[in-house]
């Protein structure tokens, strides 16, 4: 088990890594651009992994067709369009603290779709999670937090949080039969097709050539930030459950935080507490030695 805890951790990381590695390919290409040629890569490289490892289930693939198509809508195109392109119109600081809804989100819907019973543990990892992000993004102060506004941008990121809640939500009730790895590749393979065929349509840049930096940038995003993580937290949803395992995407704003420190951006005493906290939440949430769960009627998201 603590296996699959450094797997979704370093999942974390690499999702956080991401952002880095984004900011500096959207000066090239588009963000549909991007997402095609990333999640297409990725597709490619699974498919050889898949085969050789287990071998490609076509029944079970065409037994949960259309779960699979639902994830890689949402999960795959919906979330990564939605996401980059509500930061268009909104601010890191309210993009940040909205994705940090995910794992609220995940708790939610994996109690009222695959009726997971909700623990106090968890609850109060989400509401350590929740004040870390907070923490970071507001660089600490009220005030801040208080005097956030909302705008398109932010309904756009919100749809990519509550996207990534459904994704993580849907295998354990609607997939039957099917490993995490066949999960993996097939909505990650999906994801690609549909974004590169609205990519064709509403960017002119998908067929531009980028330079090699750019290239490297968007394989090393394909390789870690999608083959290598989607494989991981696919599996870590079917082994922990998805109200657990989304308590790691609480670290996904810290990690990107401490690599930008690694690149010369100072840290913060508020980012030095926020990632204390949201660490704090991970592990109390991920403590297998958790109290009676609390019946959702009584949670404070209901």
């Amino acid at each position: 088990m603590s296996t699959t805890y450094l797997k979704l951790a370093l999942t974390a990381f690499f999702w956080g890594l991401m952002f880095h590695l984004a900011k500096y390919t959207v000066a090239f290409m588009s963000p549909l651009a991007i997402g095609g040629w990333r999640f297409l890569s990725a597709g490619l490289l699974l498919a050889p992994l898949v085969y050789w490892r287990e071998g490609l289930d076509w029944t079970g693939l065409r037994r949960n067709v259309l779960p699979l198509l639902a994830m890689a809508a949402v999960g795959i195109c919906g979330f990564n369009i939605a996401l980059f392109y509500g930061l268009h119109w909104t601010s890191p600081v309210n993009g940040a603290l909205i994705i940090a809804l995910s794992p609220a989100l995940t708790v939610l819907l994996s109690a009222l779709l695959n009726r997971d019973a909700v623990s106090s543990r968890q609850l109060g990892g989400l509401a350590l999670g929740l004040a870390g992000v907070a923490t970071v993004v507001s660089h600490g102060s009220l005030p801040a937090l208080l005097a956030l506004s909302f705008n398109r941008g932010d309904a756009l990121v919100f749809g990519a949080a509550l996207a990534w809640s459904v994704y993580s939500t849907i295998p354990r009730r609607f997939v039957r039969g099917l490993a995490p790895l066949q999960i993996s590749a097939a909505t990650i393979a999906g994801g690609g097709l549909l974004m590169s065929g609205v990519a064709q349509f509403a960017t002119a840049d998908f067929y531009m050539i980028p330079p090699a930096t750019v290239i490297a940038a968007i394989g090393v995003m394909s390789v870690f930030g999608s083959a290598l993580a989607y494989i991981w937290w696919n599996d870590g949803v079917a082994r922990i459950g998805a109200a657990r395992a989304a308590m790691f995407m609480n670290l996904v704003p810290i990690f990107a935080g401490l690599i930008g420190v690694a690149l010369g951006q100072p840290l913060s005493g508020a980012q030095l507490a926020g990632t204390v906290l949201v660490i704090g939440g991970v592990l109390l949430s991920s403590n297998r030695a958790a109290p009676k769960p609390v019946p959702l009627a009584a949670c404070p998201a209901r």
